[in-house]
């Protein structure tokens, strides 16, 4: 207590003497407590307990070490600290997504109507995070080096025997390896369910952020055990979906299925077409779902309804005629149904690209007897008019309700019809059970012509099925 006293009478003094050196009142007001110690310490040490002593000077000292800066100077410090704490955590701050940084994505508009910012990436990126994904799977302690690939630095493991093999896959299925799909992260699909599985892989269903529905298209992969031949067919297949790909990001048409992009699917990260969903499955399937209720209906309303897909169907296959694109593999299967009975051709698996509207295969070449026209299932030569034949196997599936065409006969015993020209396909293909005269006549069985010459295209098609479609009866 005394000490208190002490102190504050030697500041008073203090105060005093700076009054006699004629200080004026503003001077006083400003003094610093820093030179009160000074004054203290100095001037006034015995007045001051030797307990109290050393903390004083040790104070002392650090205010004269420290000294303040004005106001205005201290403001500037503190926001120049605080501009140097924002930016060091902005350039600090860890990437949380290291797979776009192995991959060297850049950010663009988010594709075909994607209600955000989504990375961009190329086929020659894609299969390079294949090769390199796939054997470090196999082989754990396999070595990822850096080398350079067509002037860009790319990862590439040095086990791979078939790198070579994916650029020149590349070119042989003309995928350009420039080829830009939207990358859409796996987390951002949720409730994913298995909706169809084939030979190929697998369908899934899941919902985009939640809001929208999105078909997942996935392959099927060789497992652990799997030998080196297993491998370069998976190898394929990874080819085949790119190729798929880069066909359908070529097509815009309201009746053709739409990519909205590219995905590392499941537990083994499969890559995986990310394509519009269509509620309703496919057409074959459709129709037989609901075969006992069409035929417990109107037989004039169901042939609306079913004139309606027709219609559909055609405009989209005319879209492609007219583009020099054949599709290939059209039949009921591959036409997808939405609600309010949309429609949507898909599956562009055997899609080809020509200059001039022809294609001419490989004894390899794979196809449907039952949906193929005799000059590509013999002679493997395909164009738009064969897909005419196509169109007709599918109007036909489509007002018999989903039945098979050629019935229960071998495909052996198919393709010994299709080679006899002169047979009658009136036998085999009899007039469906929906769908008027003239569209068997007029639509059905011109599009089954033997001919190629004869058979007519999808533009001369177009007046003739507007009218027939059309008509209510």
């Amino acid at each position: 207590m005394g000490s208190k006293t002490s102190t504050r009478k030697h500041q008073k003094e203090y105060a005093t003497s700076l009054n006699d050196q004629n200080y004026d009142s503003k001077s006083i007001r400003t003094a610093t407590i820093s030179d009160q110690q000074r004054y203290i310490t100095g001037k006034n040490v015995p007045h001051i307990s030797s307990e109290e002593k050393p903390n004083f000077q040790k104070h002392s000292q650090l205010t004269t070490a420290y000294p303040k800066k004005q106001n205005g100077q201290q403001e500037k410090v503190y926001e120049s600290s605080l501009n140097h704490k924002n930016h060091t955590k902005k350039t600090v701050r860890p990437n949380t997504n290291m797979e776009k940084q192995k991959l060297g994505l850049r950010k663009s508009q988010s594709f075909d109507n994607l209600s955000h910012r989504t990375a961009v990436v190329t086929a020659e990126q894609l299969l390079n995070r294949h090769v390199k994904h796939k054997h470090r799977n196999t082989s754990p302690s396999s070595e990822i080096i850096v080398q350079t690939f067509k002037g860009k630095t790319v990862e590439k493991s040095s086990l791979p025997p078939n790198f070579k093999t994916i650029s020149s896959t590349i070119s042989k299925k003309q995928i350009s390896p420039n080829l830009q799909l939207a990358l859409i992260q796996p987390n951002e699909f949720q409730n994913p369910r298995e909706i169809g599985k084939g030979n190929f892989g697998t369908v899934y269903h899941a919902l985009y952020k939640g809001t929208r529905d999105v078909a997942l298209k996935t392959l099927n992969t060789q497992n652990e055990s799997a030998s080196a031949s297993s491998f370069n067919n998976d190898d394929e297949s990874i080819h085949e979906l790119l190729y798929e790909a880069n066909i359908m990001t070529q097509l815009k048409h309201p009746n053709l299925l739409r990519i909205l992009g590219v995905t590392f699917f499941g537990d083994k990260k499969q890559l995986s077409l990310v394509t519009e969903f269509m509620r309703n499955g496919s057409l074959l399937d459709y129709l037989r779902k609901y075969r006992e209720i069409f035929l417990k209906a109107d037989p004039r309303n169901i042939t609306t309804k079913l004139n309606e897909f027709g219609k559909q169907i055609f405009e989209a296959m005319l879209y492609l005629e007219e583009r020099n694109i054949i599709h290939r593999d059209l039949a009921a299967r591959n036409c997808l149904i939405g609600q309010d009975d949309s429609l949507k051709v898909g599956d562009f698996g055997l899609t080809t690209l020509t200059d001039c509207g022809l294609y001419k295969g490989t004894d390899r070449t794979v196809c449907a007897p039952r949906w193929t026209s005799p000059e590509a299932l013999f002679s493997s030569k395909f164009s738009s008019r064969s897909d005419v034949w196509s169109y007709g196997i599918t109007l036909w599936e489509m007002y018999s309700l989903g039945e098979r065409p050629f019935g229960s006969i071998s495909n052996f015993a198919v393709q010994v019809i299709l080679k006899n020209s002169s047979e009658n396909l009136n036998r085999h293909l009899p007039q469906p059970r929906f769908g008027s005269s003239e569209i068997y006549t007029h639509i059905i069985l011109p599009c089954l012509t033997y001919s190629v010459a004869m058979r007519p295209c999808f533009r001369d098609l177009k007046e003739r099925l507007s009218n027939i479609l059309t008509e209510k009866d």
